[in-house]
């Protein structure tokens, strides 16, 4: 079963209970619409995972601030 959300953003779900693979997107690069789909699909499917990725650790928090404020752990 495949879900899409705007042109490119596909989202898969996962064998099991939660969790769905989202492809078709930088996520170095993203627009509101397609964060607002990319933060629903984690609403609905509480784990995403995001293949082929090469995040600096600037974008990778700049992502995660997307999310909520990031917290440090040791």
């Amino acid at each position: 079963m495949m879900e899409t959300s705007g042109p490119a953003l596909a989202i898969t779900p996962l064998e099991g209970a939660l969790g769905a693979e989202i492809d078709g997107i930088d996520l170095a690069r993203l627009d509101d619409p397609t964060f607002g789909a990319i933060h629903a699909a984690f609403l609905d499917h509480q784990v995403l995972v995001f293949r082929g990725q090469h995040l600096s650790a600037a974008e990778y928090t700049a992502l995660a601030r997307r999310f909520g404020e990031p917290a440090e752990y040791p």
